[in-house]
């Protein structure tokens, strides 16, 4: 079982990724903003970058609790036992949950004005 400080790593890892994919997508409709409306960019987008920067976020929280616990001498998160450890768990909610909202932002740029 992973020491309790383990969540503050995944909370850290979770709001660094929600700013970075809220960046991105705001650089992404700036720069392409006729583009950004079409299907296979939104999909393009959530299958690709959104678990780009999960993979990069909530592995870097995993090594770096991995590192303080060696030193503090708490038990590891990594190998990780099971599909249901909280890293996995947080790395799926986020995923959803970053998904339909840029779902949701994607339909109302669709929508026409």
């Amino acid at each position: 079982m992973p020491h309790p400080a383990l969540p503050a790593a995944l909370v850290l890892a979770l709001a660094m990724a929600i700013a970075t994919v809220s960046i991105l997508w705001y650089v992404a409709k700036r720069a392409f903003p006729d583009d950004v409306k079409e299907l296979q960019f939104f999909l393009t987008f959530i299958v690709v970058v959104v678990p780009f920067v999960i993979v990069t976020y909530f592995g870097l929280a995993a090594i770096n609790y991995d590192t303080i616990a060696a030193l503090a001498g708490w038990p590891f998160a990594l190998p990780l036992d099971s599909l249901l450890s909280p890293l996995i768990l947080g790395a799926v909610a986020f995923y959803i949950g970053q998904t339909m909202w840029l779902w949701w932002d994607w339909r109302k740029l669709r929508m026409p004005r």
